[in-house]
């Protein structure tokens, strides 16, 4: 399953390529899924320092539920980054085979446009009533940091 969502603002890619390296999050969720389970998104680091980012880095995703640690795909700032998810403790691990993430950042007018493309697979026998509750979690989490996004830049 993919899920892509697409936001704009006003800075440049090379102001907003920070975020997707470091950034907490500091909003409180409008959206009743996180108050349903979803894990809420609290911040997203390269554990090994600002300088650490390249293709085989570690990248790590915080919630309120536990970790995700992701390994970096593609690098290539501050256009597109790319990982995947190489280990979780949230609950979802049980039926979850692959997550990954795409980012791209492409310049528009005088802001950016952010495209994030997650694509999911889980186990078969649990497919069928997971995608549904997976692709609302996941475009609220989306929505969710591209408004903290949005909102620590202005």
């Amino acid at each position: 399953m993919m899920v892509r969502t697409r936001w704009s603002v006003p800075q440049s890619p090379a102001e907003m390529w920070p975020a997707l390296c470091d950034s907490r999050v500091e909003l409180t969720p409008r959206c009743p899924v996180f108050y349903l389970g979803t894990p809420r998104p609290t911040e997203c680091r390269l554990p090994e320092g600002a300088g650490s980012g390249e293709v085989g880095a570690t990248r790590q995703c915080v919630s309120e539920q536990g970790t995700i640690r992701q390994r970096i795909d593609i690098w290539e700032p501050p256009a597109r980054l790319a990982f995947h998810m190489e280990e979780t403790d949230l609950c979802f691990d049980r039926f979850v085979d692959r997550l990954g993430d795409t980012f791209e950042l492409t310049p528009e007018g005088t802001g950016t446009r952010i495209t994030r493309t997650t694509t999911v697979s889980v186990r078969n026998r649990f497919a069928g009533v997971l995608y549904p509750a997976l692709w609302v979690g996941l475009k609220s989490v989306h929505r969710f940091v591209f408004r903290n996004w949005q909102r620590q830049a202005t």
